[in-house]
């Protein structure tokens, strides 16, 4: 059963292409978004996390393949926990988030670590939380509930709900 999340939201992404953001590969990262990636990696080397999932999208893959050379945990690529596609309602993005944490939870890994996009950083906070956790105090680009390259870190309950905070923000 999975006892500690780690929730890392993708580094900044250049907007500035003519790349759609929400079908594959979506944008590469900038180099501020490298910069924040790196920050991130630094920070969660001291973290013991046993497995990490990342999105299939470039944004996720990059920000991973940074932080990969800072933790020796090995890393799965799940459509799970991909960006949020073209018409695809929130909760949509809740029902994929929660069976892939039932499929987690089936699992015998005890901490991890996901790579992923907003979109999935709320579901994923609401979903553990039945939707009790308060996000009023954390609105950021675009207003996601984390910002690039910001981590969330949960632990479950007795009760199995999560305790979630706002475990790291980069300081680019």
């Amino acid at each position: 059963m999975v006892q500690e999340i780690y929730i890392l939201r993708h580094a900044h992404p250049n907007r500035t292409t003519t790349i759609p953001y929400n079908v594959p590969p979506g944008p590469p990262l900038t180099a501020i978004g490298r910069t924040e990636a790196l920050q991130a990696a630094h920070w969660l080397s001291e973290k013991p996390i046993d497995v990490a999932y990342v999105s299939p999208f470039l944004r996720t893959r990059q920000t991973a393949a940074i932080v990969s050379e800072h933790i020796m945990v090995p890393f799965s690529y799940v459509e799970s926990i991909r960006e949020g596609g073209p018409g695809e309602q929130h909760a949509e993005v809740r029902t994929r988030i929660r069976e892939f944490l039932d499929v987690l939870d089936a699992r015998n890994v005890g901490r991890i670590m996901l790579v992923t996009h907003g979109c999935c950083v709320l579901a994923t906070l609401q979903v553990t939380t039945n939707d009790k956790i308060d996000l009023a105090a954390h609105r950021y680009d675009y207003g996601n509930h984390s910002p690039t390259a910001g981590i969330w870190h949960g632990v479950r309950r007795s009760d199995g709900t999560f305790d979630w905070h706002l475990a790291f923000k980069p300081t680019v």
